[in-house]
């Protein structure tokens, strides 16, 4: 069975694998990478993605595979990074695994990251959207140096783990690529106009950002909770 952005399929009786991934491209310490940083800021931001794809469908991560096509001198930096990023979670540490292109110099970095995890068949934390949700965004969308330069506005992980233990929360989409406009409409099937202070279109990144939908009673729970976080999410129906 594919779910956005994971692919979950039977593994026993009880349980299902399921499995995500993200990865980099020209961002790194060459040359002539687009965005200059160290790995370990890359390994990361790239393990946040998975393990947000992963936990937001009720899987728990068991192990993390790396393709690394920057070179042997990177994989010490980006394990260092994906360290960070787990120490952050309640998964704390996870068995690394993986390879590394060394017969060829690549001229830009290149990082790909694959998260697998296991969970009982069929069992997910998420309800099913009714309509009468009320929406808002954690963070702010970020990508490239943004990312870099406005890290105070990087909803935490913890965050997204703390919420999915929320009872009015219904759901959480971790904003990637394609942005809160788009994210929003895949996950609610519908052709509303969404507004918001932020910038609806503009890609998320390596999900510096997530979208929340709840139970308007619980308003005020998920404002207080989010903190200098949240940002609202209008919706105007189209006739």
């Amino acid at each position: 069975m594919d779910i956005k952005d994971v692919a979950i399929m039977p593994l026993t009786n009880e349980l299902e694998l399921v499995i995500s991934a993200d990865n980099s491209a020209a961002i790194g310490n060459k040359k002539l990478d687009i965005v200059q940083v160290n790995d370990s800021i890359t390994g990361y931001f790239t393990c946040r993605v998975a393990f947000l794809d992963l936990i937001r469908v009720g899987a728990t991560p068991k192990a993390i595979v790396l393709q690394n096509f920057t070179g042997d001198s990177a994989w010490d930096c980006y394990v260092q990074g994906i360290h960070q990023l787990l120490s952050e979670t309640s998964s704390k540490t996870l068995p690394i695994t993986g390879s590394t292109e060394s017969n060829f110099q690549t001229v830009q970095s290149g990082l790909g990251l694959t998260m697998i995890g296991t969970r009982r068949t069929q069992q997910t934390w998420q309800q099913v959207l009714t309509g009468e949700e009320s929406f808002a965004v954690f963070g702010k969308p970020l990508v490239g140096n943004e990312a870099l330069e406005q890290p105070e506005h990087i909803v935490p992980v913890q965050l997204f783990e703390q919420l999915m233990k929320v009872e009015g929360v219904v759901d959480l989409v971790p904003v990637g690529s394609t942005g809160i406009e788009a994210e929003w409409r895949q996950l609610t099937n519908r052709n509303d106009a969404v507004t918001s202070e932020l910038d609806v279109k503009q890609s998320g990144g390596p999900a510096t950002c997530f979208i929340v939908a709840y139970d308007p009673q619980s308003h005020a729970e998920i404002k207080r909770m989010s903190g200098i976080y949240f940002h609202e999410l209008y919706v105007s129906e189209s006739y």
